[in-house]
């Protein structure tokens, strides 16, 4: 079995640089990295981190929690954030949970049964049972949570302000002259898009409007429902003259449909989502959207987590985000 000692001698270097290389700390000139990264490559060398933390008290190991899988968001998210993980030396632990969060208190215990150095919690709701549980891990084991939700609980936060997203582009459409703006919902009392729905509430009611019940619907967040709230706000009497999705996926169906019913996209009726997928920008019309800073939240929450895990006093740190309005054709 390979071992440092075998690559510092095919490198030429002493044993001790090889060792700051694997453990990625101390100061290494870059041509001298390159060199023993070559050789490690070559060999096939893999660090021992079970001996290694057994020496520092360390799993080098990261438990991440998601919801669900299926999101492109948490796709893309994750990508950053292993790419980073792996350049501080840490391997993830992926836990998938469920919407309802029935399932967030087994896995992790699961991820805490494996020794692991650091938590990255995303969650659809918010239960204080396992807020409670969480705030006493968090005492040992340093926890991110990337939802807004956890804001005002004491453990440390990386989010984009979703809320303040929405009320800024329902605010760009009511200062574009429209004038009756209808908004697609969440079914379920997902506490990420209650908040963005409360940003619609808001902005309303700053120009003087009422919320109209006829104008809320309240989808399951596919493309279908989307298409159904558009079918039945173009039905009524006094038709909007602007939707907002709280997802990409439901503004997209509902684009879908203006655009099959021969309505003129933007001239008579607007369209606007949340979350700037990729889908967002291959319909036609282009669609106008909510951005997150996807690449500043996971970078924040990775390397906030990194620096806890080397911290010895873990107080809860708080990063937030403002999201940005991607302007296209369906506005």
């Amino acid at each position: 079995m390979t071992t440092i000692i075998d690559i510092a001698k095919i490198a030429g270097v002493s044993k001790s640089t090889v060792s700051r290389v694997v453990s990625n700390s101390g100061f290494v000139k870059f041509e001298t990295r390159e060199k023993i990264e070559r050789v490690m490559k070559e060999l096939n060398y893999t660090p021992n981190l079970f001996a290694k933390g057994m020496r520092t008290s360390k799993s080098y190991s990261i438990g991440i929690l998601f919801p669900e899988f299926s999101n492109p968001y948490f796709a893309e998210w994750y990508e950053i954030v292993d790419r980073i993980a792996r350049q501080e030396g840490y391997m993830n632990y992926i836990c998938i949970t469920d919407t309802k969060g029935e399932s967030e208190e087994k896995r992790l215990d699961d991820l805490l049964a494996r020794n692991i150095d650091g938590i990255i919690l995303f969650s659809y709701c918010k239960r204080n049972d396992f807020v409670d549980k969480l705030l006493k891990v968090s005492v040992n084991t340093p926890v991110i949570c990337s939802d807004s939700m956890f804001e005002d609980t004491g453990l440390s936060c990386v989010f984009a302000d979703g809320e303040l997203g929405t009320f800024d582009a329902v605010t760009y459409l009511l200062n574009s002259g429209r004038k009756r703006i209808a908004y697609i919902k969440g079914e379920k009392p997902y506490t990420v898009v209650e908040r963005r729905y409360k940003g619609y509430c808001k902005a309303l009611s700053e120009y003087g409007l009422s919320i109209e019940e006829g104008l809320v619907f309240a989808g399951n967040f596919k493309k279908e429902s989307g298409f159904q709230a558009a079918k039945r706000f173009m039905g009524m009497a006094n038709p909007p003259d602007a939707i907002v999705a709280s997802t990409d996926d439901m503004a997209v169906g509902a684009l879908e449909y203006l655009v099959k019913n021969g309505y003129d996209v933007p001239a008579q009726i607007a369209v606007m989502g949340f979350n700037n997928q990729q889908i967002s920008t291959h319909t036609s019309p282009t669609l106008s959207t909510v951005s997150l800073p996807i690449k500043e939240l996971a970078e924040t929450a990775i390397n906030t987590l990194v620096r806890l895990i080397g911290s010895p006093k873990k107080q809860p740190i708080k990063h937030i985000f403002s999201c940005e309005l991607e302007i296209r054709e369906s506005t």
